[in-house]
């Protein structure tokens, strides 16, 4: 699955054509989902429950609350029959689900399925009207935490990564300036926000992707969170989280959690103090002065 950098197409142009069936894509993960498209992931694995068929268009809708519809795409074939899908747009101005509901005056299915040819169109030519004519879309927030983020706010998070990704650039933390490698997470920095009746898109501004470790930072940061966030980072991949190793037989019972048992055949030259947890990558931190060998690199893999 190929997902190319989207054009802006108005999905109203397809309403009336009987060229292009409409498969109605829902999917459950909506700030994965979101991240995916922004990232141009083509690993990831969309809601596709039906064969589909070139020159169909899928439309991409995420359950989040309000539920969106982010995405248009055609499915068309290469030379060598391979399926790809190109996306027509992606919709970082936000289309309501139950604004497009009320102009079709029908409900849209709740699972992924090719939609029948008068619901097809009128679907397009309500995604086409709001468009034209957004509407505001409010919520009402909730706190922001890093272990449970309130539902209300995950809309405010789909956004953000849809506005802010790129498949040209890495999706990267604004703390730490990492690339988010797994599901990005949205930190809203009011303090009482809680019960705040929010229009969205006046909002999304707010809405500081992190990666897990500085979300949880930004939250309480705990004694342990504090002295692992001391420890020196990885040279390979900047994670700042690593475990010590210990080389030799310990006299005491390490907890695998911080520590890595190297065992009792010492390398030649310096001995590696840290493992990190993201890539595995062991490296020791000295000044070269002070290594008995300092031609020997200091980053073990």
């Amino acid at each position: 699955m190929r997902r190319r950098h989207p054009q802006v197409i108005n999905p109203g142009l397809f309403a009336g054509s009987n060229d292009h069936a409409v498969y109605w894509c829902r999917q459950q993960n909506p700030l994965a989902s979101a991240a995916a498209l922004a990232r141009g992931d083509e690993d990831f694995e969309w809601s596709l429950r039906h064969p589909l068929k070139p020159g169909d268009l899928i439309v991409t809708a995420l359950e989040s609350s309000p539920p969106l519809i982010v995405s248009l795409e055609v499915i068309e074939a290469d030379e060598n029959e391979e399926i790809t899908y190109r996306n027509l747009a992606i919709f970082s101005d936000p289309i309501s689900v139950i604004d497009a509901q009320h102009l079709i005056g029908a409900q849209l299915p709740r699972r992924s399925q090719y939609l029948k040819q008068p619901l097809a169109e009128k679907l397009l030519e309500s995604m086409g009207a709001l468009i034209a004519d957004p509407r505001p879309i409010f919520i009402t927030a909730g706190p922001c935490d890093a272990l449970q983020s309130a539902q209300a706010n995950e809309v405010l998070s789909v956004l953000a990564v849809l506005q802010k990704g790129s498949p040209w650039e890495q999706l990267e933390c604004r703390i730490c300036d990492r690339e988010i490698l797994d599901e990005p997470e949205a930190h809203l920095p009011h303090v009482d926000q809680h019960g705040l009746r929010w229009e969205i898109q006046e909002h999304v501004d707010e809405a500081v992707l992190m990666c897990s470790d500085c979300h949880d930072m930004a939250h309480q940061p705990t004694l342990q969170q504090l002295r692992n966030y001391a420890r020196p980072a990885c040279p390979k991949c900047g994670e700042r989280n690593p475990r010590q190793i210990i080389w030799g037989m310990p006299a005491f019972i390490p907890d695998p959690d911080d520590f890595v048992v190297a065992g009792c055949v010492l390398p030649m030259g310096p001995m590696a103090q840290w493992e990190c947890r993201a890539c595995s990558s062991r490296y020791l931190v000295a000044d070269a002065g002070e290594l008995a060998y300092p031609e020997l690199m200091v980053h073990h893999e």
